[in-house]
């Protein structure tokens, strides 16, 4: 992991973390999810086409012969009545199992697209909730971004007030050392005239002394 003041390894590094983040939006972006063009759609409703016959000819209903016939004729009903009643029979449950089934085919299919409906709206939500993933990822980068660029702005803030104070400190130290100087001259001028003085005192204490012997 690079220091804080290696600035080219964090440039790189931080160019890095740009492209694996790059890359991974993308991929999300092409993992959104499209609505199938050939959505199945709910089935047809069931064919009731025969069902009104159906309900209406399944009775068996010999015609009742006249005349001379009608003796020879209900014997001949008689021998058959035990298949009549069968076929009869055999009639009203067809005719039953088709009406319970219309009716089960018609549930069926309401069923089954209230089942396509819903299907297809979560496909939707979740296609639309994506696709407003991929908006949000996309708007980390700018948002990190301003982030950085408000930091910068206060680095930049506190380092021209730190400048401005250093500047502000810089000239009262010279006019500080300026003084200094002023005074290390002043102070070396009256030592210079200390010394003068003090050689002329021993110059005219010299000469009175000479004087007073000459006396």
């Amino acid at each position: 992991m690079p220091g804080p003041d290696d600035l080219a390894a964090l440039e790189a590094e931080r160019e890095a973390a740009d492209r694996e983040y790059n890359d991974a939006l993308t991929r999300l972006d092409r993992a959104v999810q499209q609505l199938p063009a050939d959505f199945p759609h709910p089935p047809p409703v069931p064919d009731e086409h025969q069902v009104t016959p159906l309900n209406t000819l399944w009775k068996i209903d010999p015609p009742r012969p006249r005349g001379f016939r009608r003796g020879f004729v209900a014997a001949v009903r008689r021998a058959v009545a035990p298949l009549f009643e069968q076929q009869q029979a055999f009639n009203s449950a067809v005719v039953d199992h088709v009406n319970r089934n219309v009716q089960v085919a018609r549930q069926t299919r309401e069923a089954m697209a209230t089942t396509l409906d819903v299907l297809r709206g979560t496909i939707e939500d979740l296609i639309r909730f994506q696709s407003l993933l991929v908006l949000f990822a996309q708007q980390i980068t700018p948002y990190v971004d301003t982030r950085d660029r408000d930091v910068a702005g206060l680095l930049r803030g506190l380092s021209g007030a730190i400048n401005s104070v250093a500047d502000e400190l810089m000239k009262r130290s010279d006019a500080m050392l300026t003084r200094d100087r002023r005074h290390e001259i002043r102070v070396s001028a009256l030592e210079h005239e200390l010394a003068a003085l003090r050689s002329r005192l021993e110059e005219l204490t010299t000469a009175l002394s000479r004087d007073r012997g000459h006396v």
